[in-house]
C-alpha cells in the first residue's frame, strides 16, 4: 500500500459518435470524458531524467506511482491534486509490471 498518494490519476476516455440509419452522426452522441482510476504519487521530472525505451533515449515529464491495474501504453492520463488542479498530463509512454511481489501490486507509468 502507498503511504502518501496527493493526487488522483484519470484516464481519457473517447466515445464515438452514434450514426443513424443514413450513417449521418447524431448530434450529441460521443465525445471525452475523465475516468478515476486510482490515487497516486506524481513525480514532477524537473531534473531531466532519461528512460529508455526500445534503445531510445527519452525526457519523460511525469513520473507516475499508482496501485491498481496495469493501464496500457499511449493511453492519456492526467494527475489531479485535492483542488482539482492538473499537475500533470500526457500519453503513457512506459509501464512497469504492476503485480510483482517486490512492489504488492504498486504500478508505475512514464508519461
Amino acid at each position: 500500500m502507498l503511504e502518501e498518494t496527493p493526487h488522483k490519476l484519470q484516464i481519457q476516455v473517447i466515445t464515438p459518435e452514434e450514426n443513424d440509419e443514413y450513417g449521418r452522426p447524431i448530434m450529441g452522441t460521443g465525445g471525452e470524458s475523465w475516468q478515476d482510476i486510482a490515487e497516486c504519487f506524481c513525480h514532477d521530472n524537473s531534473r531531466r531524467k532519461e528512460r529508455s525505451i526500445n534503445g531510445e533515449r527519452w525526457v519523460y515529464r511525469y513520473n507516475v506511482v499508482y496501485e491498481g491495474e496495469n493501464i496500457p501504453l499511449g493511453s492519456h492520463v492526467r494527475c489531479l491534486n485535492s483542488n482539482g488542479k492538473i499537475v500533470g498530463e500526457g500519453e503513457i509512454m512506459d509501464n512497469a509490471e504492476c503485480h510483482s511481489e517486490e512492489f504488492e501490486g504498486r504500478c508505475e507509468i512514464w508519461i
